[in-house]
């Protein structure tokens, strides 16, 4: 790829990271969608389920598609254009959410709640669609050493979006000249005009051609190359389970912050401050990650994001009713965010063959499938068991993490031998 397109490129997708991560922060599942649910239903279960469909990023229904995707893409030379139709798919998600909330919020809840959810599951299934033309497109046009600075920015300004997003949604909701239903609709219309926007930058990549399958395999002869892979490469094999046990951490994540309110008697007031350390740990610590990244690799990038989640659960332990200690928490979960989101990914396009790219987007989409369910079994041992044996058990769970981290080795130095 010549220096224009890369350059145009790098562009493009800054920008489709950028608006994108503003967008949904205006639809937060972890903060909007469940308060406008909430006015619709006083079911916990549906709230909790609408996070399992569409989750923090990621959701149930997305892995649903991933290998189906990848056999198909494999002998396509362009993956551009599946990539165009799903994100169609995706924006027109959010337009029909503010729409119907306008229309129907008010005098139809119950029925409000499933075109909610089933707009969500549209948007999070076609995600999952979209996750593979996605990374094989950026993981040919982006080259390694410039990933890490692109995914980096990326998280930065668009989390440095998410604040602003937030603040202007906070405005919505706390005035009284924007009633119930409008003021949700208009929150999601905002969702809509920024994921469509970060779309129309997105659409505007270069791919670049590279070599492909000749032909498309029967999907069951698909599944047994797939698996063939997964017993050849050992280092590939290794970064899944890892991924599965540090994923764990999610057993403890939604209740750092009861903890702290029910039994630290932290004030509603430090629970603020909390999520707000968080996102400055999430968007300072993409600068840090995106260096170690370009310049260290990124089996360092892991190893390190690993390390920080298994500091979470201790520093809660320890903290005790030290505000300004247990305030670390929420700083190192939004660095182990980050550290996901730019070495995990740039790991995985970094070990997987180019002709076999799709193949490992998928394997690595659906086969980490455990780590979305790990929020509800938390839910569940939240009942029988105390917050501190939940963070002990992620503590246990996480260090098997690391230890298997440790036996990573960088994918760059794997393919300078091949």
């Amino acid at each position: 790829m010549n220096k224009k397109d890369l350059k145009w490129n790098f562009f493009v997708g800054l920008m489709h990271g950028i608006l994108f991560n503003g967008g949904v922060a205006f639809s937060s599942t972890t903060t909007v969608i469940p308060a406008f649910l909430n006015m619709l239903t006083p079911s916990s279960i549906v709230i909790g389920f609408s996070y399992m469909i569409m989750g923090k990023g990621r959701g149930i229904l997305g892995v649903i598609p991933q290998l189906f995707v990848a056999n198909k893409l494999e002998a396509s030379k362009f993956k551009k254009p599946l990539l165009i139709k799903a994100i169609m798919v995706r924006a027109l998600s959010w337009g029909l959410l503010a729409l119907s909330t306008a229309l129907f919020a008010k005098t139809h809840p119950t029925m409000m709640v499933w075109i909610l959810i089933s707009l969500l599951g549209l948007f999070t299934f076609m995600g999952g669609v979209a996750a593979i033309p996605f990374s094989d497109i950026f993981g040919k046009a982006i080259p390694s050493e410039l990933r890490g600075r692109f995914f980096g920015l990326r998280g930065l300004l668009g989390g440095i979006l998410a604040i602003i997003a937030g603040i202007i949604v906070k405005k919505i909701l706390q005035t009284s000249r924007i009633p119930f239903p409008k003021n949700f609709a208009l929150i999601f219309f905002l969702s809509f005009i920024f994921v469509t926007a970060s779309y129309i930058f997105l659409s505007m990549v270069k791919e670049p051609e590279e070599e492909v399958h000749k032909k498309t395999l029967p999907f069951s002869v698909f599944l047994k190359k797939a698996y063939k892979i997964l017993q050849q490469d050992r280092n590939f094999r290794n970064f899944l389970i890892m991924q599965i046990f540090v994923g764990a951490s999610s057993l403890s994540l939604p209740f750092y912050i009861i903890y702290a309110k029910n039994v630290l008697h932290f004030s509603n007031a430090a629970v603020g401050t909390f999520l707000t350390i968080q996102m400055i740990g999430f968007v300072l610590s993409n600068l840090l990650w995106a260096y170690i990244s370009d310049y260290k690799g990124n089996r360092l990038v892991v190893l390190l994001t690993a390390i920080t989640g298994l500091f979470i659960p201790v520093i809660a332990l320890l903290s005790k009713n030290n505000f300004a200690m247990f305030s670390l928490t929420f700083l190192f979960i939004g660095f182990m965010f980050s550290g996901m989101s730019v070495g995990f990914q740039n790991f995985m396009l970094d070990q997987a063959i180019p002709k076999e790219r799709p193949t490992y987007i998928g394997l690595n989409g659906t086969l980490t499938f455990p780590v979305l369910t790990y929020s509800l079994i938390g839910g569940l041992l939240a009942k029988v068991v105390s917050y501190r044996t939940i963070f002990e058990i992620t503590f246990i769970f996480v260090l098997i993490g690391v230890i298997i981290a440790f036996t990573l080795k960088e994918p760059r130095e794997i393919r300078k031998n091949i």
